[in-house]
């Protein structure tokens, strides 16, 4: 059985992105574009389009995902964030799948692109992601970080081949932006959850080399060259601003707290 497939993308500030976001699904029967305050051209670029745009304020990125959905009116939901491209080849399988109706959601392989170069070890490939779902079947769960979609537990889940292509770290300066936000979010829930380590100062000092080997050695991020290198060392970095926020935190707090 047929089904009209919504896409649904939350955006902020992302002129850069979301041309590119949109084009890849201008074969949806309807785009659902969630906005919490743009200043750049994002919402000029969404009218050249046949978006609809409901704007939004920002309450966590699964609240603004969920929000999106409840305002499509697809069979399907197709939930994508603005530095993500769906290729002709995907958008094909997509179609297919829909048309077919054999499962209730459907996991895709998301491509990462870390400074210009697609990587393939180290954890970020094929890194799975389910996206694509029937309306009514699923919503994302509420997380600070890493949503992701929940179901029923009879739900089908079905696995297209083709990636959805994301455009995640074109430079440096935006890895470290994005690890100043991340770690910030990860550093509110650890304290709120009372998850500090009791051994901090062992966390401060495992966390750069643990990771770093996991992602260099362990998930063989070696051979992805020397970006491969740069990615395991940013991102064992980052391992290690968690922990020193969290202790951050920890002493800045009064003793009688």
């Amino acid at each position: 059985m047929s089904g009209c497939v919504s896409a649904v993308i939350i955006t902020k500030n992302e002129e850069g992105n979301i041309r590119r976001c949109l084009e890849g699904v201008r074969w949806a029967d309807e785009i659902i574009v969630v906005d919490c305050g743009s200043t750049d051209h994002t919402l000029e670029i969404c009218s050249e389009y046949q978006c609809r745009v409901f704007h939004h304020e920002w309450e966590g990125y699964a609240k603004q995902k969920n929000y999106g959905i409840a305002q499509a009116s697809g069979d399907w939901i197709l939930s994508l964030d603005a530095d993500e491209e769906v290729t002709s080849a995907l958008a094909g399988e997509i179609r297919e799948a829909v048309n077919l109706g054999d499962a209730d959601a459907y996991s895709m392989p998301r491509s990462n692109q870390f400074l210009g170069k697609w990587m393939r070890h180290g954890g970020w490939y094929p890194d799975r992601q389910v996206r694509l779902f029937r309306r009514g079947q699923g919503e994302f769960k509420i997380l600070p970080l890493h949503e992701r979609v929940e179901f029923g537990r009879d739900a089908r889940i079905g696995m297209l081949a083709n990636p959805l292509l994301h455009y995640t770290y074109p430079s440096v300066r935006d890895f470290i932006r994005k690890a100043d936000l991340y770690t910030a979010i990860e550093v509110e829930t650890i304290i709120a959850e009372n998850r500090v380590p009791k051994r901090l100062l062992l966390s401060l000092l495992s966390a750069f080399p643990i990771k770093f080997a996991e992602v260099y050695f362990y998930k063989s991020g070696w051979r992805d060259g020397l970006h491969g290198f740069v990615a395991a060392m940013l991102m064992a970095s980052r391992a290690f601003i968690r922990y020193a926020k969290v202790w951050e935190m920890v002493r800045s707090k009064p003793s009688g707290d």
